[in-house]
């Protein structure tokens, strides 16, 4: 079976996809309607940034499902790829919709421009901020985060479980800061300050719940054809309602990737494909999973050496 993924907000960069959009016309397609679907040249800010506005929650997620849905359109339409499974790590959540034919990718692109746009009116830019720790100290993280909160000014929690040694902290910048010095005073592992302009999946996004409520009940969901695994429960989802239920619960609540790919790998999976602006998700698997193959497609260079790969034939 063929796992497909596709990863979220941070992996953006200026000129994301440029080299795939320059040779394929099945990107060019895809990317032109994105352009056409927003009130903004996607396709300009992407290849052209400035990165400053690129940055921006808003502009950040419909470029990088953009970049995502064109490089797995490319798979399919230039090498035949399907697949069995597929979860999305956050943002790619609607990335995996997309692909299964739940969403289509106009609808996708409109749900998350606004999705961006409420994330970013909910905290003021520069104040929240989030910050991946990698150790293997998860749990004295937890207890510090909610120690840290006891002050409301302070807030911060645990946004993403990424890795057995790699969590995301989400929250107020002062209070992710305040984390930040405790980790590295008390030597319990590495801190690295994300490039994002918002504190996603914690309690400060509350109020986008509501908004995208009604931004998701505009749009027509179907029934998803293959086998999709949400992000806060791991649970198999396939009807719009429950489609719709945890598009908004993850909103707010932390992205448990280490829980979906787990449950992804209690079936027979030999394959594991990323597509998206950069290899975040697959290098990340390569580091834990050894009996996997695991391919990332984010550039020219990576999607012809996953043409050459005998494992095309497989996945066909």
């Amino acid at each position: 079976m063929k796992f497909l993924i596709f990863t979220g907000q941070g992996s953006q960069f200026v000129g994301m996809i440029k080299d795939l959009y320059d040779n394929f016309d099945i990107v060019k397609k895809i990317v032109k309607k994105a352009d056409e679907s927003l009130p903004f040249n996607l396709s300009n800010l992407m290849f052209n940034g400035p990165s400053t506005e690129l940055v921006l929650t808003q502009n950040a997620q419909p470029a990088i499902l953009t970049a995502s849905i064109a490089i797995y359109e490319l798979l399919k339409s230039e090498l035949g790829f399907d697949f069995d499974i597929s979860a999305g790590h956050s943002l790619g959540q609607y990335s995996s919709l997309v692909a299964a034919g739940s969403l289509s990718f106009e609808d996708a692109v409109f749900a998350v421009y606004n999705r961006g746009k409420y994330m970013q009116e909910a905290v003021s830019i520069g104040t929240g901020a989030m910050m991946a720790v990698i150790g293997n100290n998860i749990k004295e993280v937890e207890d510090l985060c909610k120690e840290i909160s006891k002050e409301s000014d302070y807030y911060c929690d645990i946004a993403n479980y990424n890795a057995p040694t790699q969590i995301i902290v989400s929250g107020y910048k002062k209070g992710v800061e305040k984390l930040q010095s405790i980790i590295k005073e008390n030597n319990l592992g590495k801190t690295i300050m994300l490039d994002v302009s918002a504190p996603f999946h914690c309690k400060l996004m509350e109020p986008v719940v509501e908004k995208m409520q009604k931004i998701l009940d505009s749009i027509k969901i179907n029934p998803a054809s293959k086998i999709i695994i949400e992000n806060v429960n791991s649970n198999i989802i396939k009807f719009p309602d429950e489609i719709k239920h945890s598009l908004l619960d993850q909103i707010a609540k932390p992205v448990r990737w280490i829980d979906n790919v787990n449950k992804a790998l209690s079936y027979p999976i030999e394959l594991i494909v990323e597509c998206g602006p950069k290899d975040v998700l697959s290098a990340m698997l390569k580091r834990n999973i050894k009996n996997v193959n695991i391919s990332g497609i984010f550039d020219l260079k990576s999607y012809n050496t996953f043409k050459e790969s005998v494992w095309v034939t497989k996945a066909v």
